[in-house]
């Protein structure tokens, strides 16, 4: 902000999100659904939405894509040839009830500058009184992983950290996305594969989402990005076809940055943790619902010792760097 120390604008956010010093460089992306939208598509265009067949106005008449140039979000789709996810763009997605569904599907972002892209990009949608959310909108969440880091014992990982915890991670949701088809969970029983197994450790876990009771289904082909078993909220199907972990649990809520916000942070925490690294916590008086969960999640995964209750000692080495 103009005037304010970048130091003191730092400590500033991270009171506002305590989680956020955690937070790292990964890379990351984000869909907004929604509904409402005005816009026109022929025979050719492949589904992105052309900026220049969106007809939605703000109040002053102005034109959506040139609102989002204006406050630099550029929007791709105005050639065929222009590579996906390097810039904002608004994708056709017939799964959303209510007519002109699409999602708005941002570039690849990291660290500060990539969440003040999605604050401000929930914010131009805020401009535009048509494009609404319902319950069957959802905000999803890719964060970027590297395949030579992150491979079977990091993945077996993170569906052990889900397949506990999963529920705490339901309560953090509005009471009606919790019913939601396209974010269901887990439907694998790591406990009956580990009955059979004798015990830890990491199987072929692509074998494992691809499973029946998983809701795989054999003939459709692996490699295509709509496959039964990404409703999940988590989505692993994602992995093999992108290199990113999925996280579909939380509802499109554009009147609400401040939640998607933190939503953001806490799932790249879950796999920041998947790989390694377990930071201690910091212990806040009045914490809000997702530190307590992050509490909640520490204490059920026996590390109480992780959190750093006042007079404890400074962090370890085992910290996450800001």
């Amino acid at each position: 902000m103009r005037g304010i120390d970048p130091g003191e604008w730092e400590r500033r956010l991270k009171f506002r999100y305590p989680m956020l010093r955690y937070f790292t460089n990964r890379p990351f992306g984000v869909e907004i659904e929604t509904f409402g939208l005005k816009y026109s598509i022929a025979a050719g265009d492949r589904q992105i939405i052309p900026p220049y067949k969106i007809t939605s106005r703000a109040a002053d008449g102005t034109l959506l894509p040139q609102v989002f140039q204006q406050q630099g979000l550029t929007l791709n789709g105005f050639s065929p040839d222009e590579p996906q996810y390097e810039a904002w763009s608004f994708v056709l997605d017939d799964s959303i009830k209510g007519a002109g569904g699409s999602e708005l599907v941002s570039p690849i972002l990291s660290g500060l500058k990539g969440l003040a892209q999605v604050y401000d990009a929930l914010l131009l949608l805020q401009e535009f009184p048509e494009v609404q959310v319902n319950e069957t909108c959802g905000f999803h969440v890719h964060h970027g992983v590297d395949p030579e880091k992150f491979g079977e014992t990091q993945l077996f990982q993170l569906l052990r950290i889900i397949s506990i915890f999963e529920g705490y991670i339901y309560c953090l949701l509005p009471e009606e996305r919790r019913q939601a088809e396209t974010c269901r969970p887990l439907e694998i029983d790591l406990y009956k594969w580990y009955q059979n197994n004798g015990g830890w450790s990491a199987p072929e876990v692509q074998s494992l989402w691809y499973s029946p009771e998983n809701l795989n289904d054999p003939q459709v082909p692996r490699n295509r990005k709509i496959h039964p078993t990404r409703y999940h909220g988590l989505n692993l199907h994602s992995y093999w076809y992108r290199n990113t972990i999925e996280f579909r649990y939380f509802p499109s809520m554009i009147d609400d940055p401040e939640e998607l916000m933190q939503w953001i942070i806490f799932t790249q925490f879950l796999v920041e943790w998947s790989e390694g690294r377990r930071p201690q916590l910091e212990y806040l008086p009045k914490p809000n619902k997702w530190m307590n969960t992050l509490y909640k999640i520490y204490l059920g995964a026996g590390m109480m010792s992780h959190i750093l209750f006042p007079g404890s000692l400074s962090p370890g080495p085992g910290e996450i760097s800001s």
